[in-house]
């Protein structure tokens, strides 16, 4: 096999990443801005090819990199790390040992999310620039679906009070739609109509979510003390609301469609003071 240079390997990555795969242009420039000082590490250590760079050598770049970055932000750099070199490695047929696959950082500890309640939802919801806006801002409040994945609905994903998609990484889910996400379609479609094509019109054919959307509905909505406006914080809210109604946990976890347990019990498993107040009275 032939030498492969990082910078090649980096560029193919990267366009299967954003073609293939069709991740979201915001995962496509948090690879290539994890990527960028790899290079440069790399180039100023005189490694050329992907098959020069051991574990040794990955040691290093973290112990020297990472030093100033959180622990739940250099795991994931290093879980992207292992991810890129088992693709690289598969793609060119380069034989050998992945470099970041024994490389660990301490554990990070669990940071609660910030959330809005199912009223807040609600506000910003109605505050929204328009009627798209308030369905695709109520399918991520009321369904957990991420910003990419309800922007980019057609109609034909929604049959029998459930939502069919392709979600991230490629895996295919099936929703259930509750009654409040179902008074927002069904008020929205009043406004559409129910022909096939793109669920929003208008917001598919952005290159890109605008930020602004978000953050003014958020301005306009009256709440107060809401921290950072993202349109993420709509998915968190969505876990964080069931949890702290009761919902089992199993249940809340199938819904986020993430790959264990742990992960939505470490992520969403928070608690507001108001909650243990009433725990605590017997």
């Amino acid at each position: 096999m032939e030498n492969v240079t990082l910078n090649e390997a980096a560029v193919v990555f990267l366009l299967d990443v954003e073609k293939v795969r069709r991740r979201a242009f915001g995962t496509v420039k948090l690879y290539s801005h994890y990527l960028e000082p790899f290079k440069k590490f790399c180039k100023r250590n005189g490694i050329k090819s992907i098959q020069e760079i051991s574990q040794a050598f990955c040691s290093e770049y973290v112990r020297e990199s990472f030093a100033h970055i959180s622990a739940y932000t250099a795991k994931n750099k290093i879980l992207f790390f292992r991810h890129f070199f088992s693709w690289v490695f598969e793609h060119y047929d380069i034989s050998g040992k992945n470099p970041f696959k024994k490389i660990v950082v301490a554990k990070p500890k669990p940071v609660p999310r910030h959330f809005w309640t199912v009223d807040e939802c609600e506000k910003i919801i109605a505050a929204a620039k328009n009627a798209e806006c308030k369905c695709w801002f109520a399918l991520m409040a009321f369904a957990g679906l991420r910003r990419e994945e309800s922007r980019l609905l057609r109609m034909e994903n929604f049959a029998n009070g459930k939502i069919s998609l392709i979600g991230k990484g490629g895996k295919a889910a099936t929703l259930p739609v509750s009654t409040r996400l179902q008074a927002h379609i069904d008020k929205y479609l009043a406004i559409r109509g129910t022909e096939p094509g793109a669920l929003f019109p208008w917001l598919s054919n952005l290159l890109k979510a605008k930020e602004h959307l978000i953050k003014k509905a958020v301005e306009n909505s009256g709440i107060k003390n809401t921290g950072i406006a993202h349109f993420h914080r709509f998915r968190h809210s969505f876990a964080s609301n069931l949890l702290r109604i009761g919902r089992n946990i199993k249940a809340v976890q199938a819904l986020m469609r993430h790959e264990n347990i742990t992960l939505t019990l470490n992520t969403y498993g928070h608690l507001l003071p108001s909650d243990l107040e009433e725990v605590v009275e017997m």
